[in-house]
């Protein structure tokens, strides 16, 4: 009889998605319109994720959970390796709500409730599994479940170091002329979205990989240290794209709009070799067993000496990019 409480859950989760999709549909401004394909904050008011509507991703899980436990209430039966997926599952769904739902504010400085009522639910429904279920998170289950938990540890590590990778280079490939363009500008948002999603992977798949063994976890500097790194991707990412992407088309080397823009600029160049040399220390720090040899002192030292040469070589090349605009336009 517990079931009835995820599935309650879902149904009205599904009930809210329609409402929203069909609210969205007698939007004045359409979903395909040039602006929501060319400008990032249109991409933010429209609560997209990935070119798709965030109501339509809650669809998607909502109807997963209600019909996977509409089935185990009717036939009885008990699958915990689908209960563990579905908490995992949800445990990425609120972490890229909560992202959504704050980028939304940052730009429109409007509470959409809507959200905040799938937030609200998609917590709802993993905390009543882990509740009704346990089993489905103990000890016994995250071993069994260790090597799918690895593997989408290791996704979300690609898709965060191949994002951060992708978009330096896109970055200094649009810098050519100078300037970015609108639709560079979103393209580039895109990118960040999936760096977000590969962190959403990484942090729910990471604790579930802790808790396998946490005394062993939290005794290893190189675990700490993985950590630390993963910290500053998060802080980082939150300062991206609740600052830099919105006005990501804004960014200009050219000296006549330079000016009122150099703080965001900066913070660009920042952001991005932050980025960048915090996901190669995260991989690193994951796949090299050799360094479990030295001190979390001596892993974040060398981690700060190599985070700070970065920034300054990112300010360094920005002001060559700056020297090389002023030459071009004389």
């Amino acid at each position: 009889m517990n079931l009835l409480i995820p599935v309650a859950l879902s149904v009205a989760g599904i009930l809210l998605a329609i409402y929203k999709n069909y609210l969205r549909g007698r939007s004045d401004v359409p979903l395909d319109s040039e602006p929501a394909e060319n400008r990032p904050v249109e991409h933010i008011k429209s609560i997209l994720f990935l070119e798709v509507p965030i109501e339509r991703i809650t669809l998607g899980y909502f109807a997963l959970t209600a019909l996977t436990y509409s089935v185990f209430l009717i036939s009885g039966i008990s699958v915990p390796a689908i209960d563990h997926t579905i908490i995992l599952l949800s445990g990425v769904m609120v972490f890229l709500l909560q992202f959504k739902w704050v980028m939304a504010f940052g730009v429109t400085k409007r509470l959409d409730w809507r959200v905040l009522a799938f937030l609200i639910l998609t917590t709802a429904i993993g905390v009543s599994l882990v509740m009704i279920r346990p089993e489905a998170i103990s000890e016994s289950m995250l071993v069994a479940a260790f090597p799918y938990n690895l593997t989408a540890h290791l996704l979300g590590l690609v898709l965060g170091l191949g994002g951060a990778i992708v978009l330096d280079i896109m970055i200094f490939h649009f810098l050519k002329n100078f300037t970015i363009s609108k639709r560079e500008a979103v393209i580039m948002h895109l990118i960040s979205q999936m760096i977000i999603l590969g962190l959403a992977l990484l942090l729910v798949s990471g604790v579930a990989l802790t808790f396998t063994d946490p005394e062993t976890y939290l005794e290893n500097s190189r675990f700490l240290m993985k950590m630390t790194a993963v910290l500053v991707v998060l802080i980082n990412g939150i300062i991206m794209n609740l600052y830099v992407a919105p006005k990501m088309e804004l960014i200009s080397l050219k000296k006549e709009e330079l000016s009122g823009n150099e703080r965001l600029v900066n913070t660009a160049f920042v952001v991005g070799a932050v980025s960048a040399v915090s996901w190669f220390a995260v991989f690193f720090l994951a796949m090299i067993d050799i360094l479990e040899t030295f001190s979390y002192a001596a892993l974040l030292i060398a981690y700060m000496l190599i985070l700070f040469s970065a920034i300054g070589g990112g300010l360094i090349t920005k002001r060559l990019f700056e020297s090389k605009a002023k030459a071009e336009e004389k």
